[in-house]
């Protein structure tokens, strides 16, 4: 039996979902870049996403969201399969678009430490990967601190690919996690973590030698080519993020809680039991099985 995974309202992840065998199906250019926000737009208005933070990469994207209904399945279900509908037109690929037998990686933010240091890390991946110096020089989609502090971007229905019945325009919603209270507060830590993470790693590449490929290079490559560097294909892929010993302790003995008492209840279910509860948060079962569980 595969480790079940708890869905539970009000959630906060970092969700990543990556291409076919690392192809830069998603290599930025304005098409891709339009059709992408408008399918985000669409999804995170049908199942009621909050959206902290994005970054579509040329073979990854990152989303960092709360799943305020606890729908997370549904929802990346809907999404990726629009892109890849999109895309395959977009791109005339005629093989499937995300990575197949992996699944979306979803880590929970125990809190806003998580939170702040995950939202960082999405604004920052194209840098971090030494694409270009800065986020703002990103050639694709990424919610730069000017985007966050406006909250929220318009998107037209782009003329290609979708029906006259779908909204003619829409508005993606940036906001703070729900950890935090004070959006000024939020957004001038952000600001400062961000700030000092940028002169970190222009300090690294000062010491190697190293400079950023830049935005122009990004442009031209080719959407069926991959990195030349090696990756582990099905390497690990953490449940959650945990920055303090107590935060993590207490990650660690939910999660084993939940897995337990999915397990005695799978059992007995599996035993004959119709009437068993399952744990709150169990997903599967509950939508393909109809079995008991407390949302």
């Amino acid at each position: 039996m595969t480790l079940p995974r708890r869905v539970l309202p009000d959630t906060t992840y970092l969700v990543t979902r990556r291409c076919l065998g690392r192809r830069f199906l998603l290599r930025p250019d304005p098409a891709l870049n339009h059709l992408f926000l408008y399918c985000l737009a669409l999804g995170t208005q049908r199942y009621g996403i909050a959206l902290h933070g994005l970054c579509v990469m040329s073979n990854h994207y990152h989303l960092a969201l709360t799943d305020v209904r606890g729908v997370l399945p549904d929802f990346m279900g809907w999404l990726n399969s629009q892109l890849a509908k999109r895309i395959k037109r977009l791109r005339r690929w005629d093989e499937v678009v995300w990575e197949p037998n992996v699944h979306y990686s979803a880590v929970e933010l125990e809190g806003s430490v998580e939170a702040l240091d995950k939202v960082a890390y999405t604004l920052l991946n194209p840098v971090s990967a030494a694409l270009v110096e800065q986020p703002e020089d990103w050639p694709g989609l990424v919610s730069t601190l000017a985007m966050l502090r406006r909250g929220e971007v318009e998107v037209k229905r782009p003329k290609v690919g979708f029906k006259e019945s779908f909204p003619e325009s829409l508005t993606v919603g940036l906001t703070p996690p729900p950890c935090f209270t004070d959006r000024g507060s939020y957004l001038k830590a952000l600001d400062a973590l961000v700030g000092s993470r940028l002169e970190a790693l222009r300090e690294q590449r000062a010491r190697q030698g190293n400079r950023v490929l830049g935005r122009r290079a990004v442009r031209k490559t080719t959407v069926g080519a991959r990195p030349t560097s090696r990756k582990e294909r099905f390497g690990r892929s953490p449940t959650f993020s945990a920055l303090t010993r107590h935060a993590w302790r207490r990650a660690v003995e939910r999660l084993r809680g939940f897995r337990a008492a999915y397990r005695w209840a799978y059992k007995a279910w599996r035993s004959g039991e119709p009437r068993v509860e399952f744990p709150a948060g169990t997903w599967w079962l509950a939508r393909r099985a109809n079995v008991q569980a407390p949302t």
